[in-house]
């Protein structure tokens, strides 16, 4: 169900600027597809730097308890949360880009 909604005059402003083609739809849906794939890109990053940073992938790391024979450190659960959340939020990220495609 199609629904209307307002956009103020400056936010319209601010999209026609950085969107030149297309309806107010199409300028969105482009916005919101370079934002998706720009979280993206920050989660793989941050996968990539903790793989290389441990020397394994996610599911090893976890498999070797390497947080507990780190002693549970700051840093280690900081990376630990820093790494689920990456890999939940790609997980995240593809669904909302399929959904997108479908508008």
């Amino acid at each position: 169900m199609a629904g209307s909604l307002t956009i103020s005059r400056s936010l319209m402003d601010i999209v026609n600027t950085i969107e030149h083609e297309g309806d107010i739809n199409s300028k969105v849906k482009h916005i919101v597809e370079n934002e998706l794939i720009r979280r993206l890109n920050r989660y793989e990053l941050t996968i990539k730097s903790l793989e290389k940073k441990y020397g394994v992938p996610f599911l090893e790391f976890k498999r070797k308890e390497t947080a507990a024979k780190k002693g549970y450190s700051y840093e280690v659960e900081n990376d630990l949360w820093e790494w689920e959340s990456s890999l939940d939020g790609i997980k995240t990220v593809k669904a909302e880009r399929k959904r997108l495609k479908k508008i």
